[in-house]
């Protein structure tokens, strides 16, 4: 009987240190994260000749609220998850009408594998290659001409690097810069509203590190 209690005393021992042992890869943060994406344009300046004909789809900066989970595993690499929330407007300009803008609430949600470095105490950095998703979602703030836009989910690539600047065992502030390449959002308006083309939005982030 005893030497039944001690089996299992040491089973259960063994799956804590083992379940503290994966938990201690894990890394949580959060914090700001800029959104500055660049403008598309339908026609380049040689194609239009300098004329003005040229449809031009533009997004306002915005700042939002950045939070990810990071699982480290090997000696120099890592998975990473972030959420993203922010809003900002879209705005179409057509010379054949008036111009149109849509304001939007945007959930970006990415994967990325991590890449460390090399690296000492103090200064640990990294690049990135990942992708996922960007879900627009207007709200009733927006002037468009013959309809009304729709929520859209837009694929996404992602490239970066950053560094974690460790302040404890447990702590650190991270610094990253991404972009991301994705397609303007039409809202749903073909012909109506939006280039379609791709664009690269520069995502600077800075965030509180907690570690396992």
């Amino acid at each position: 009987m005893k030497l039944k209690l001690l089996l299992i005393t040491v089973l259960a021992f063994g799956s804590m240190a083992q379940a503290q042992g994966f938990i201690s890869h894990f890394s949580v943060g959060a914090g700001l994260e800029g959104i500055f994406p660049g403008a598309t344009y339908t026609k380049s300046v040689a194609e239009t000749s300098g004329s003005t004909s040229a449809s031009t789809q533009d997004t306002t900066q915005s700042v939002g609220v950045v939070v990810d989970a990071r699982y480290e595993f090997g000696h120099h690499s890592a998975l990473d998850f972030s959420f993203t929330l922010n809003r900002n407007s879209e705005i179409y300009e057509d010379p054949t009408q008036a111009l149109s803008h849509v304001q939007t609430n945007n959930g970006e949600l990415i994967g990325s594998y991590i890449v460390r470095l090399p690296s000492n105490e103090k200064l640990k950095p990294y690049v990135l290659i990942g992708g996922g998703m960007v879900r627009f979602s207007p709200n009733n703030n927006f002037t468009v001409d013959n309809g009304t836009p729709s929520v859209e989910t837009k694929p996404a690539f992602a490239y970066g690097f950053g560094t974690d600047f460790k302040l404890s065992e447990r702590w650190a502030i991270r610094a990253q810069y991404r972009g991301l390449v994705r397609s303007d959002p039409d809202f749903k308006l073909t012909g109506i509203f939006g280039t379609g083309l791709k664009t690269n939005v520069a995502e600077p982030s800075l965030a509180i590190v907690y570690h396992f």
